[in-house]
């Protein structure tokens, strides 16, 4: 075989292996995500479960659960996919290792036999004296010394392909017992996804009924994001009309929220995004579409916290009573809606992850839900793109 094919396939070999075990574990990875989110998920329900009425909040958290249960289902099937894909190159190899070992056996048995020719009908040391000039004898001497590296050389070459061929072996079965395995644990995701659904769709059928009170709340969350939107826009017209830069402290704070972009820590804890950034189709009622300035986060915490070192701008009260938190990071601005209280105030510095608010004193009340959202001038921002995907 050609030496530049002979590399080439070793190579091809090797980085096939190196771009087999990254996508192998980003598999891995996204599925331990998945199940982290799911039992998390499964948490907030079971909160509710004592609790006969059915609403929008506890539709949402049952739509992310869904979302994620299917997201782990797609992972389970690439997974699959992946370990079917590498038994079928590992038994390509396997065939090469049989066919290179079997090669090597017989190159071997050949060395031992012209070593072994070579040797018989002479006297060595006899045959060494019998040189007839020093030129001769290290020649025949090399011989012997070559004929022995040889067998040694081609002896430890059929240990090495052993052993890879039985390491291979092996991998096969453990890949093999792994994709019984995962098809097992898809089969029950499914199961549970299914009853997901069904419990989706109950509450979509209590709900439906109460169209007049959706509606309403339709209403009055729309009227709160005008409201916000306008605040931050009065904001930003405000800081415009001053007709100067930014100070260098928060040239640095803008520069450095702009680099942690999809590192920034959540504004809880632990916590879900239950309904997404943008235009999306109401739970419930068909054909009405809602339009989300940021993303509405579920979770058990209380504590909410500054996502990055900034400086509160301002405090709105809601007609509601709650509170919304707006910080100034440079030139970005986080907003948190739907806090019970406060625990900053207008014109004071906070740090990275400190505490500026709490969501319902009710020590009962075990399911929270609240609004982020982050913009930069009049541009509002997808949330999930610069907070960390844990």
């Amino acid at each position: 075989m050609n030496i530049s094919i002979k590399y080439f396939i070793v190579f091809y070999t090797i980085f096939n292996g190196f771009l087999y075990g990254q996508n192998y574990n980003t598999l891995i990875n996204q599925r331990e995500k998945f199940i982290q989110e799911t039992e998390f998920l499964n948490k907030l329900l079971n909160d509710t479960k004592n609790t006969q009425t059915q609403t929008i909040e506890k539709l949402n958290i049952i739509n992310a659960k869904i979302s994620a249960q299917t997201g782990l289902l797609n992972v389970y099937k690439e997974t699959i996919a992946s370990l079917k894909k590498d038994q079928k190159e590992l038994g390509v190899q396997i065939n090469q290792l049989e066919d290179n070992l079997h090669e090597l056996k017989k190159n071997y048995a050949r060395l031992i036999q012209l070593n072994h020719s070579t040797t018989r009908g002479y006297n060595r040391v006899l045959f060494f004296l019998s040189a007839k000039n020093f030129n001769q004898l290290i020649r025949r001497i090399h011989h012997f010394k070559q004929l022995t590296l040889d067998r040694k050389q081609k002896y430890q070459e059929i240990k090495q392909k052993q052993t890879e061929l039985h390491k291979n072996k092996q991998l096969i079965i453990a890949q093999k017992a792994e994709q019984l395995d995962l098809a097992l644990q898809k089969k029950s995701e499914l199961k549970l996804l299914d009853q997901t659904k069904k419990d989706q769709q109950k509450i979509v059928e209590k709900l439906i009924n109460k169209k007049d009170s959706l509606i309403r709340a339709i209403k009055v969350k729309e009227q709160e994001t005008k409201n916000i939107t306008k605040v931050i826009e009065e904001l930003i017209e405000i800081e415009k009309n001053k007709k100067t830069n930014l100070t260098p402290e928060f040239k640095l704070i803008s520069s450095e929220f702009s680099a942690n972009k999809g590192k920034l820590p959540w504004p809880v804890s632990r916590g879900s995004v239950v309904s997404k950034f943008g235009k999306i189709a109401h739970p419930v009622l068909a054909g009405i579409f809602l339009m989300n300035n940021g993303v509405e986060i579920a979770t058990n915490q209380t504590e909410v916290r500054s996502i990055f070192e900034g400086e509160v701008s301002k405090i709105i009260v809601l007609p509601t009573g709650l509170k919304v938190v707006i910080i100034k990071h440079g030139d970005y601005l986080t907003v948190y809606s739907n806090l019970y209280d406060t625990r900053v105030k207008k014109g004071q510095k906070v740090k990275t992850k400190q505490y500026i608010g709490s969501l319902y004193a009710d020590s009962e009340k075990k399911q929270n839900f609240f609004e982020f959202q982050i913009w930069k001038g009049r541009e509002k921002l997808n949330p999930t793109d610069w907070i960390s995907g844990r």
